[in-house]
């Protein structure tokens, strides 16, 4: 079960509005795991707040992606890591092809399953109409793949904070650098001392 959605809760719902629940609940999901690349880019690029904003609002999605790639593989020192997170990148824009499918494409709830029949057309060397139709089954296996994505690029913040902590411990005239956030709480002390 994600979130109180369960194929017990639909299974309860008027054909129609499942339908439209679910495409909902995708999209939805699909907007968290956007919120957090944008999250990890902001942490790369050591960028909060506004300027966070301001540096992801005006990129697609593919271009997040793209960018947070290449940031990931030129700053971050464990090269596993770097492979690893470049793995998960390609994951979440296979999901943004899926997501774009579902987002422009018209549906109705399914003749056939439980689920959603999607009118899918594509028109790129030959006009074709595939056949799409997602059970709820195969909208809960969308969204948790959508979620563990979105676990595991989170995930990478603290592998970028942790690399610029260990960077200032090996560098001491780095340390009056050091974000004031990190001297937080107990720390204060240690910003008292590389302030003086």
């Amino acid at each position: 079960m994600t979130y109180g959605i369960s194929e017990e809760n639909l299974a309860a719902m008027d054909p129609d509005l499942r339908a439209f629940a679910l495409v909902g609940a995708f999209m939805g999901f699909f907007a968290l795991l956007e919120q957090g690349i944008n999250q990890t880019i902001g942490e790369v690029l050591e960028v909060d707040g506004a300027a966070r904003t301001i540096v992801t609002r005006n990129m697609t999605f593919d271009d997040k992606v793209k960018t947070l790639r290449a940031l990931v593989a030129a700053l971050l020192i464990d090269k596993d890591a770097a492979k690893n997170f470049d793995d998960l990148a390609l994951r979440a824009r296979k999901a943004s092809e899926t997501r774009n499918v579902v987002a422009h494409t018209a549906f109705r709830r399914s003749p056939k399953t439980d689920g959603v029949e999607f009118f899918a057309i594509t028109a790129t060397k030959s006009l074709k109409f595939p056949d799409m139709d997602w059970p709820v089954e195969e909208f809960l296996r969308q969204i948790e793949e959508i979620n563990d994505i979105d676990n595991q690029l989170r995930s990478m913040e603290s592998k970028m904070t942790y690399q610029r902590v260990a960077k200032a411990l090996m560098n001491p005239s780095s340390a009056g650098k050091l974000p004031s956030s990190l001297f937080g709480g107990l720390f204060g002390l240690g910003k008292s001392l590389t302030e003086s």
